[in-house]
């Protein structure tokens, strides 16, 4: 990786108490942190007034609604949707705003994979749930919904949380829609499993790839299923493997091969792993 010189962090929460998961697997000491080349003045301007310093105003309605039966009823197992927040009082772009979008990223670390659209919701007994490999637990996000409330909390961005049209923004984008901003498009290489791999253009594609760009996998069918946030040089583990964060499952080893837990974790992204493997193309959506 680059030689990145800033202030480590190892786990999720030390720097925005407000969104300070409990980790689900404590006992995982991950090989992986990021690290910052801008100050944490701005990095973290402004997430100390509300409503980003207040965990009950992640979503759309009251936290006093948040287990309602009107809210079962609205939006099922999923619960409370989130709120688009404030875009920052001074706007960012570049480096700064990618380094504020992953901060806010790695803040969630240990946060656990939920079908939820907000990480602070944890469904009452009783609540219909949709199963998860990682068992029914309490807070936590899926992969879209993830990304999506990184790029609000962060940015003000408001992007759809259902992974599929996520992975469609660059097609329907214009001014004066979701954003002010045409969100770009990194094109992704051939499979790696199939004919005509060429690892040079997997260097290019990774090459080209900026902190806050956003992933997006292909299940075995050929869909969207996946999202995963590029870390980029900010990034930091023992090998020189690039790295990703995201909300996910637990079928990812680390560098130690130990297997990473599910939720929101640094994971590796092998040019022949599963990633790799599944990678359709990247979104830009910050702007330069």
């Amino acid at each position: 990786m680059g030689d990145v010189r800033g202030t480590p962090v190892i786990e999720g929460g030390a720097e925005l108490p407000a969104l300070a998961p409990v980790d689900v697997a404590p006992g995982y000491r991950s090989p992986y942190t990021v690290r910052w080349t801008r100050p944490a003045d701005e990095r973290l301007s402004g997430f100390d007034q509300p409503p980003w310093n207040d965990p009950r105003e992640q979503a759309v309605i009251p936290f006093a609604q948040w287990s309602s039966p009107a809210t079962q009823a609205r939006w099922g197992t999923w619960g409370p949707r989130a709120r688009r927040y404030p875009a920052p009082a001074v706007r960012l772009r570049g480096r700064a705003a990618r380094e504020r979008l992953l901060t806010v990223a790695a803040a969630l670390l240990g946060t656990d994979y939920q079908h939820h659209h907000v990480p602070a919701w944890s469904p009452p007994d009783g609540w219909p749930q949709k199963p998860v490999h990682s068992g029914l637990r309490g807070p936590g996000l899926d992969c879209s919904n993830y990304v999506g409330f990184v790029y609000s909390y962060a940015l003000g961005y408001d992007l759809p949380t259902g992974v599929v049209a996520q992975s469609e923004l660059h097609r329907s984008t214009s001014e004066g829609a979701l954003l002010s901003h045409r969100v770009g498009v990194v094109p992704c290489p051939t499979d790696p499993a199939g004919a005509g791999w060429d690892p040079a253009a997997h260097q290019a594609f990774v090459a080209a790839l900026e902190p806050g760009d956003v992933l997006y996998l292909r299940n075995t069918s050929g869909i969207v299923s996946h999202a995963v946030l590029w870390l980029g040089d900010c990034g930091v583990g023992p090998t020189d493997l690039p790295l990703v964060i995201d909300c996910g499952g637990g079928n990812i080893v680390d560098a130690r091969r130990t297997p990473i837990p599910a939720g929101v974790r640094i994971r590796p992204y092998r040019p022949v792993g599963w990633y790799a493997r599944n990678t359709a193309w990247a979104h830009r959506i910050v702007p330069d």
